[in-house]
């Protein structure tokens, strides 16, 4: 499954959504072979980022951020950050977490292809 966010933990309950999302494709068994991959656009960029505390992103009802992305990558999670998106909020790729990576539009189209589901928060 991919997911494509857009939402930083200026609003965690949406930020949440797409790792939540994920986990849930995981659980479900839908997707066998199907590693979670994630695109992060604009504001979600800041998700990312070596800085960010992603168990202080919590939306209400849901575990933290940083719970869930743990359990993502125990299942080969993929993370892209947009790097347009980045560098305009000067983020460089020797910022990003050690499980993610700059991508572009040649990435997007190409994980869009290459799964079933594509979602977008």
């Amino acid at each position: 499954m991919f997911a494509i966010a857009t939402r930083g933990p200026d609003q965690p309950n949406l930020a949440a959504l797409p790792f939540v999302a994920l986990k849930g494709a995981v659980e479900s068994g839908e997707f066998p072979g199907e590693p979670p991959v994630v695109f992060l656009m604009q504001e979600a960029t800041y998700l990312a980022h070596k800085g960010m505390n992603l168990q202080e992103v919590k939306a209400v009802g849901l575990p933290p951020v940083g719970d869930v992305v743990s359990f993502l990558q125990e299942h080969d999670l993929d993370v892209i950050v947009c790097s347009p998106c980045a560098e305009a909020r000067g983020i460089r790729e020797a910022d990003l977490v050690e499980y993610a990576r700059m991508g572009g539009a040649a990435d997007l189209a190409r994980q869009s292809k290459s799964h079933e589901v594509t979602l977008t928060f």
